[in-house]
């Protein structure tokens, strides 16, 4: 089976680490409540852990060139869902976009005020400036 590419390649890292998360907490039942008895169905269990670990090991390779952004695992680490990642830098990306449009704006009102302000106290400057501003 190749899933190199597209949403295959997760699903089949999503299963592989369901089952082996599931194969893990049985072994942790079996290892707790042991006995004679239970041996076999702990060999079992220890096998079917070391097949998935293998099977992992074999997925490794479709991910390769998959890169995961420092913050989505400080977001995982956190206890946070990861999927919070994309909308959070969404939101700081809009309010960053509104504070550079606040700028823009403060700027081109120094701009026009600036200029205003140099047009009545130095005319021939500021039509010297226009002129060389509009051919250049």
């Amino acid at each position: 089976m190749d899933n190199n590419n597209g949403p295959g390649q997760f699903k089949d890292l999503i299963d592989t680490l369901e089952d082996l998360s599931e194969t893990i907490r049985h072994v942790g039942i079996v290892a707790t409540d042991f006995d004679e008895q239970s041996q076999d169905v702990l060999n079992t269990k220890i096998n079917d852990m070391v097949k998935g670990l293998k099977k992992l090991n074999e997925l490794k390779d479709n991910f390769q060139q998959v890169q995961v952004p420092y913050e989505v695992l400080s977001y995982i680490d956190q206890g946070r869902n990861p999927q919070l990642y994309t909308k959070d830098c969404l939101e700081r990306a809009k309010l960053k976009n509104e504070e550079v449009k606040e700028k823009i704006n403060s700027l081109q009102s120094f701009k026009d005020t600036l200029a205003e302000q140099l047009r009545s106290s130095m005319p021939e400057a500021m039509e010297e400036y226009d002129r060389s501003s509009a051919s250049g």
